[in-house]
């Protein structure tokens, strides 16, 4: 009976130590005595930014394996952008504009080191507004005689200008990179050019647009010396006709003062009056100095016949003194030069230096290419009395054909004139108009928006000047 009771006894104890010994074993094998601390947070910093861009960078953390980083609108929460990246910056693109945005950094250790995630640091940052670029200013203009030039100061941040202006009933609109604008080829009168500073940066946007009135004058052709005479007085003056490319004249320094007559001519080469003060047609009242003349151009009591080396005006006035006075009608005449002094076409045939100021598209097929003071050699040659060939205008070892009018002092390049075979030289207006020169009596010669023309498009921009010096 003892020894069934010793067994059993001992079969309960080593029961119980197995019992025990899984709870031995656990307690021998827990970490739980290690604490792990958290990585510390970084710290952010904004850099440069745009309109659509913000740039950040922040602290590195020793230890730190990784950084987990996310951007969110501030004003809605949505997350634009998010992840994981083992360098400490971060460039955000495709943003909005003016938009406000909350940038967040937390950092990763690795899995067997003492440290946990560090605390999620935030910073705001606020992208760019665009920028209007500054409305041109302070817009002046030049007149030249042939090409209206309009300049204004630089704008800042622009790429360059856009501009609109009506001419003969059409819209003309283009750009220019510089901060100065051509204009030729319009007619008499008051214009409107409205400009604006354009940009491609997405930072700044177009400016406003500009409203600038300018007024194109006639050019002056010739001017020359003249004797004017009034039958009343018995006396002669000295006075010069002027004359313009709208087909106007003014004979100026009448009776020995600072007035003029402006006038034209109709069909039948009688006198069209155009500044007089007072008019009961066929009656035109004028001032001259300390007279007043009363002309009548009645059918055959005036008459007109002008060129540059030669000319005959005549027309009736009735004279008045300043205190109105009658003293007499008769004619007054106007004359210089005669038919014998016409100079030939021989003076024009010689060697010549042409100085050319253009925009051309040849150099630079996609954009307008500056051309200032190109210099070259050019000759002319006599055909006949009329007739003449330029060789190597505008340095194109090309031969042109002109028509020349020397009373009038004018060139006219035959419209079929051609530059290597297949450019047309015309007017910048239309391919179809002839290029017409100037000449003086000092061996100057004049071309003024001239173009080369192929498949009905222009190659040289308007405004072209072109002048030949005699050598």
């Amino acid at each position: 009976m003892k020894k069934i009771q010793k067994y059993i006894g001992s079969v309960l104890m080593a029961v119980t130590m197995l019992i025990a010994m899984p709870a031995l074993l656990l307690t021998s094998c827990s970490d739980d005595d290690l604490v792990k601390t958290p990585l510390p947070g970084t710290c952010i910093t904004e850099g440069a930014k745009t309109v659509s861009t913000l740039n950040f960078t922040w602290e590195p953390i020793a230890g730190a394996t990784q950084y987990a980083y996310e951007l969110a609108e501030k004003s809605t929460g949505t997350v634009v952008l998010g992840g994981i990246t083992n360098t400490t910056s971060l460039l955000a693109t495709n943003l909005k504009t003016n938009t406000t945005y909350l940038m967040t950094v937390w950092a990763y250790a690795s899995p067997a080191a003492s440290n946990t995630t560090s605390p999620k640091i935030t910073i705001e940052a606020t992208t760019n507004e665009v920028v209007a670029l500054a409305t041109p200013s302070d817009l002046q203009s030049g007149w030249d005689g042939g090409t209206i030039t309009i300049t204004w100061p630089a704008v800042d941040n622009a790429d360059g200008y856009e501009y609109q202006y009506e001419r003969n009933g059409e819209t003309v609109t283009g750009t220019v990179t510089t901060n100065s604008l051509a204009i030729s080829g319009l007619s008499i009168g008051e214009y409107t050019v409205y400009l604006r500073a354009i940009t491609n940066d997405e930072n700044y946007s177009n400016s406003q647009s500009i409203a600038f009135t300018f007024r194109r004058e006639k050019i002056e052709l010739w001017r020359t010396d003249c004797n004017y005479n009034s039958a009343v007085l018995g006396q002669d003056f000295a006075c010069q006709v002027v004359a313009f490319d709208d087909g106007n004249y003014e004979i100026q320094g009448i009776y020995g003062s600072d007035d003029k007559i402006e006038f034209n001519a109709d069909e039948n080469g009688e006198i069209i009056l155009l500044n007089a003060y007072q008019v009961n047609a066929p009656y035109y009242y004028l001032k001259a100095g300390d007279y007043t003349l009363c002309v009548y151009v009645g059918t055959g009591y005036s008459g007109v016949e002008c060129t540059a080396s030669y000319g005959d005006i005549w027309f009736y006035v009735y004279l008045y003194d300043s205190e109105g006075n009658y003293l007499g009608g008769d004619y007054d005449w106007v004359t210089w030069g005669s038919t014998e002094e016409v100079p030939t076409i021989d003076t024009l045939v010689g060697d010549y230096t042409e100085t050319t100021n253009c925009y051309d598209l040849t150099y630079d097929w996609a954009n307008w290419t500056e051309v200032t003071d190109q210099q070259s050699d050019v000759s002319i040659a006599k055909v006949d009395d009329e007739t003449i060939t330029i060789y190597n205008f505008y340095g194109w070892e090309s031969t042109l054909t002109a028509q020349v009018d020397m009373a009038n002092r004018t060139i006219t390049i035959d419209n079929n004139a051609l530059f290597a075979d297949y450019y047309t030289v015309a007017d910048y207006s239309s391919a179809d108009k002839a290029v017409v020169g100037t000449f003086d009596d000092n061996g100057t010669i004049t071309f003024r928006n001239w173009s080369i023309w192929y498949s009905g498009y222009a190659y040289i921009y308007e405004g072209a000047v072109s002048t030949l010096q005699k050598k």
